[in-house]
């Protein structure tokens, strides 16, 4: 019985029918995955500092890759080829190429309109990843010492929470909970009447039920499954390994060239056991694909969407900024990703949805795609001026 389980979840893994959550987790830590590989069958020792990427991935003890496959570096990445098909094979999440049939605009444009490739390890102390790792461990000392820290703005629905529940927000949750939460209260007008913008969504009948209430909650839903295909595809073309991977390779000397004085010696003082515990998630720590753009932060453009197809209003639309933001960097909080991660995976989530809405709309609920466009124009938003000491200035000139 126990060999025909191990058969069936192995077909189920190559087959694509299971996938994250705790389920998947009980999987892991159960039988199936070798998560020794990294000490039994791969050399770290000729790691450069330059070279260290994304690695948190781990093969079936029935599988096993060509000894050495890991770890993967910066030649590496974007991946392709023979990569790409043993990375398959592993536990990595949903491993995407540009050229897969859901990516349809061009991968690289869209990064290019992000701002560009981010920053990776250098063997240069002035470098500017280090900067991103340095916020990313004293947000985690705040966390863990100071965890009632007002340390970013909140929407309404935090605002009596603490840091590691905030970071608890964003951690296994179903896809959208959060956002949904906020759609709820707005949908009760705590915020003010809610008013469809007839030039996006054109009228039906004057009681607007299924294209209000069913269309907020339809959008949200869509926009997360348009975009998560190239927040994927990014991810793997980039390859940006984790905070917890970069600190646990400063940790045990993986790497020590470049890597300034004083991450050296805050990342030596952590009382850690393994890379996992240098997270808010103990037990399972960061997800297993690489960091940069953040999906968390891909999956929450509600600010946009909602401005597209509402009348929206000042408070509406704070609160659905602050939603945006928090559920970003809340995984900061969390130090599963990097500040710039969730900025370049809002933007990414916004420019996708530029592109996409019009069509969308047009097919779904009849509207103009060229009025649509222009509300787009007039509303595009980049999150690189957001100013977290000043999230909502709008309301300020009331």
């Amino acid at each position: 019985m126990k060999f025909a389980r191990r058969i069936l979840v192995l077909l189920l893994l190559h087959q694509g029918h299971i996938g994250g959550g705790q389920r998947y987790e009980y999987i892991n830590n159960d039988y199936i995955w070798n998560q020794n590989d990294d000490v039994d069958r791969n050399d770290w020792s000729k790691l450069e500092t330059e070279d260290l990427r994304f690695n948190k991935f781990y093969f079936p003890r029935y599988v096993l890759p060509p000894k050495g496959f890991k770890p993967l570096k910066k030649n590496d990445y974007p991946i392709s080829g023979f990569v790409n098909e043993t990375l398959r094979t592993s536990n990595a999440y949903s491993v995407i190429t540009p050229d897969d049939y859901e990516v349809v605009y061009n991968l690289p444009r869209l990064i290019d309109a992000v701002g560009g490739l981010p920053s990776q390890p250098e063997a240069n102390v002035n470098a500017e990843f280090w900067d991103l790792l340095r916020h990313v461990i004293e947000v985690q000392e705040i966390r863990e010492t100071r965890p009632f820290t007002r340390l970013f703005p909140r929407p309404d629905l935090w605002k009596d929470a603490d840091l590691n529940q905030v970071a608890d927000y964003v951690h296994n949750e179903y896809p959208g909970t959060n956002q949904s939460l906020l759609l709820a209260d707005i949908l009760e007008e705590k915020y003010g009447e809610v008013i469809v913008d007839l030039n996006s969504v054109p009228y039906r009948t004057d009681s607007m039920f299924l294209r209000k209430d069913f269309m907020l909650a339809s959008i949200n839903t869509w926009a997360m499954s348009i975009v998560g295909p190239y927040n994927f595809a990014a991810k793997w073309y980039v390859g940006r390994a984790r905070p917890e991977e970069v600190v646990w390779a400063i940790k045990t000397r993986r790497i020590s060239k470049g890597v300034p004085y004083d991450i050296q010696r805050k990342v030596d003082n952590l009382d850690i056991s393994n890379p996992r515990e240098f997270t808010a998630y103990k037990e399972d720590g960061c997800p297993r694909h690489p960091s940069w753009p953040a999906m968390h932060a891909a999956s929450t453009s509600m600010s946009f969407w909602m401005s597209i197809v509402l009348e929206i209003n000042d408070e509406q639309l704070c609160q659905a900024r602050l939603m945006d933001y928090g559920i970003s960097y809340a995984r900061t909080v969390a130090g599963v990703h990097y500040e710039d991660d969730n900025i370049a995976g809002m933007n990414m989530a916004q420019e996708v949805l530029a592109r996409a809405l019009p069509k969308y709309l047009k097919e779904r609920y009849n509207a103009d795609p060229k009025a649509v466009a222009r509300k787009i124009y007039r509303n595009r938003f980049d999150w690189r001026t957001f100013d977290p000491n000043d999230p909502c200035p709008f309301l300020r000139n009331r």
